[in-house]
């Protein structure tokens, strides 16, 4: 059975849980990996993300508080940005507004990281589950419609059912242009790429890993 649930709000959890955070979390993490980045140390704060940059030199800072890359970072949450970035053998810590908090509230089951950019990958790994659990990421003030349209889609291929997913990538632009702190169309144009990478994230031991189980290590 596959569940859409609410990312801020759900309270039960299923054998794979699936973090949606399209605008800009679930788009980024994947190219952090495929930019050849170690792994990821995800934090709510700020402070403790610098303050993990101080204990362990080298680590490099990502992410975004409210839109705003913080002080000190050395990148922001954009997908656009981080796909020009050399992360080779690096150890990232990232924090984000949505994606990190609704990560951080899931207390069991496997937990991977999806968008349209690894999208065929998370397809063939939930395929393989019988009790899933998707997680739009949405907003402190209420509902992410971007999130919520890709869950619709994710669901639906899970389930072999026939999609039209330029439909759902038009909707999504669409969605963007509506929003007032819409992200720029540099950074929409990644998070509109549709399987540019077959890495499917996945938090193990509170590291996001490649995991073992993306499309390209099958």
């Amino acid at each position: 059975m596959i569940r859409i649930g609410d990312g801020r709000k759900s309270d039960s959890w299923a054998e794979i849980n699936v973090v949606v955070d399209v605008f800009r979390s679930t788009t980024t993490i994947p190219l952090i990996l495929a930019r050849g980045a170690q792994y990821v140390v995800p934090f709510r704060d700020v402070r403790k993300a610098i303050e993990f940059k101080r204990k362990n030199p080298g680590t490099v800072l990502i992410g975004e508080k409210y839109g705003i890359k913080p002080p000190y970072f050395d990148y922001d949450n954009s997908p656009a940005e981080i796909d020009e970035a050399d992360l080779s053998g690096k150890i990232v810590a990232f924090t984000s507004t949505n994606g990190t908090y609704v990560l951080s509230r899931i207390g069991s089951g496997r937990v991977i990281f999806a968008s349209y950019v690894n999208f065929s990958s998370a397809v063939s790994m939930i395929r393989k589950y019988s009790d899933v659990l998707i997680l739009p990421s949405n907003r402190p003030i209420g509902r992410a419609e971007e999130d919520i349209l890709f869950s619709e889609l994710l669901k639906a291929a899970a389930e072999g059912k026939q999609v039209n997913v330029d439909a759902y990538l038009k909707e999504t632009a669409e969605i963007n242009r509506s929003i007032i702190a819409g992200v720029s169309e540099r950074d929409l144009e990644y998070c509109l790429k549709l399987d540019y990478t077959d890495i499917l994230p996945e938090y193990v031991g509170g590291r996001i890993i490649r995991s073992a189980e993306s499309l390209g290590e099958q």
